[in-house]
């Protein structure tokens, strides 16, 4: 029994918009995996960019670098280009990242 990736999670420095663009093609087409951007994703501009470019397949959303109005932002605009989404977490305490399991349990598009 093999293992096999689902996920990878920002395979490139986070200014390498280029490469992430590139192992996203790859990584979906040859082997049918997904690309999340994390460290790529700074502002709500950098998402507008990944999602004109085609750059992830995934966002990962973290409360603790967006802050809720810009999370909710940002959930927004993924879900209007059809990516996925994750949550994350950076070194957020226990009630912090409670917070950000209701609010993906309670906007179902996690």
């Amino acid at each position: 029994m093999g293992v096999a990736p689902i996920l990878f999670e920002q395979p490139v420095h986070r200014d390498d918009w280029e490469g992430l663009g590139n192992v996203s093609k790859v990584a979906k087409e040859k082997y049918g995996v997904s690309v999340a951007a994390d460290e790529s994703c700074r502002s709500i501009l950098d998402v507008k960019s990944i999602i004109y470019r085609n750059l992830a397949d995934v966002i990962n959303i973290k409360i603790a670098k967006f802050g809720v109005i810009g999370a909710l932002e940002i959930i927004e605009a993924a879900k209007n280009a059809g990516l996925a989404l994750m949550i994350g977490g950076m070194v957020e305490t226990r009630l912090a990242m409670g917070f950000s399991g209701h609010l993906a349990a309670g906007l179902g598009c996690f």
